[in-house]
């Protein structure tokens, strides 16, 4: 029995495939298994994988079933066949370091009370990576420490998906990766946070993630702003209704806020208004035309304070910086993040 199993999704990856699987094979840590499924595809990709499967008795190709295809069922379909109580994932596009598994194997070996661990991403190559990309790099990258990973859940991604090694028996029990209309990844994180699961990060360089235009985070609906808010404004009616449905206040009246607070109020959470530091937008109001309710006021940070204990505050602006200044304005004054309140996006 390997030490790991890989999981690898292929979907008309041939150009990089080649440079992928190599990166596995320079593992200075060699006791794995790699199963890479492929999803039907049109290019050399299959080929591909039968001759690295010939030459390396420790890779294997499989089929998805035509009934099933897309990325879960490819994921659930390895996860299915590997043998291993460690799974890590790796994308066909991308490139491992060798010394990743190793990293995180031990990580994880050293840390039995965690579910999972990631690791710091660079993104190549460099002339396609553009200002967006880099500051979430900057801001994943600065989420080391579990307790902040799982504290900016509702941000983004915050471990990025292929850096993953997770045990499997756990895996399992969460039930694998599910279709739902949004991204399978953030919908992983989002359903292991909210069993209280803990993800770690190696806090070194061990993955390279490549960015190219046929990139199904760039062309797939699933992995769309709309489908992120979407999954965010799940989780989080699942967390209030844990804590017996308060109503709730979104803190920024800027267009990140309103566009959460029209997708909370649409999955049935109840809003009181929102709040904002800039006097412009004080007394006005917010029109969302959801669940019958045509407006929301918009009221001053100190409105809400008073409301401590009655309802809850979600912090979700875009303004770089703003997020920090609103979590330090609210625990210096007693709000404790994760029960009066949460980030988001």
């Amino acid at each position: 029995m390997p030490a790991v199993s890989i999981l690898m999704p292929v979907k008309n990856a041939a150009r990089w495939l080649g440079d992928a699987l190599a990166s596995i094979q320079a593992q200075s840590d060699g006791d794995w298994e790699l199963i890479a499924v492929d999803d039907d595809s049109s290019d050399e990709s299959p080929a591909i994988l039968e001759r690295a499967a010939a030459c390396d008795r420790r890779i294997r190709m499989l089929r998805i079933d035509g009934r099933e295809r897309g990325i879960a069922a490819v994921l659930n379909r390895a996860l299915a066949a590997s043998v291993s109580p460690l799974v890590a994932r790796m994308d066909a596009d991308d490139l491992s370091n060798p010394g990743r598994l190793a990293a995180q194997r031990t990580f994880l070996e050293s840390h039995p009370d965690l579910f999972a661990v990631g690791c710091l991403v660079e993104a190549f190559p460099a002339a396609c990576v553009r200002d967006g990309m880099r500051r979430y790099l900057r801001w994943q990258n600065s989420l080391v420490d579990p307790a902040n990973i799982a504290r900016d859940r509702f941000v983004e991604t915050p471990v990025l998906h292929p850096t993953l090694m997770m045990r499997a028996k756990i895996l399992a029990e969460l039930g694998g990766w599910r279709t739902v209309g949004w991204p399978e990844d953030f919908d992983l994180l989002l359903r292991a946070f909210e069993r209280n699961l803990v993800v770690g990060k190696v806090p070194a360089l061990h993955y390279s993630w490549r960015v190219h235009s046929a990139q199904a985070s760039r062309t797939d609906p699933r992995y769309s702003p709309d489908a992120f808010r979407r999954a965010r404004a799940h989780f989080l009616v699942r967390a209030l209704a844990r804590w017996g449905n308060p109503p709730v206040w979104i803190l920024g009246a800027g267009p990140v806020g309103k566009r959460l607070g029209k997708t909370l109020a649409a999955q049935g959470a109840e809003l009181m208004g929102f709040a904002d530091i800039d006097p412009r937008k004080i007394g006005g109001r917010v029109s969302l035309e959801a669940k019958g309710k045509a407006a929301w006021p918009v009221v001053s940070m100190r409105v809400v304070l008073a409301e401590r204990g009655r309802a809850v505050a979600v912090a979700a602006v875009g303004q770089a910086g703003a997020r920090e200044r609103i979590r330090g304005w609210m625990t210096s004054r007693g709000w404790i993040e994760g029960e009066d309140f949460w980030a988001a996006a």
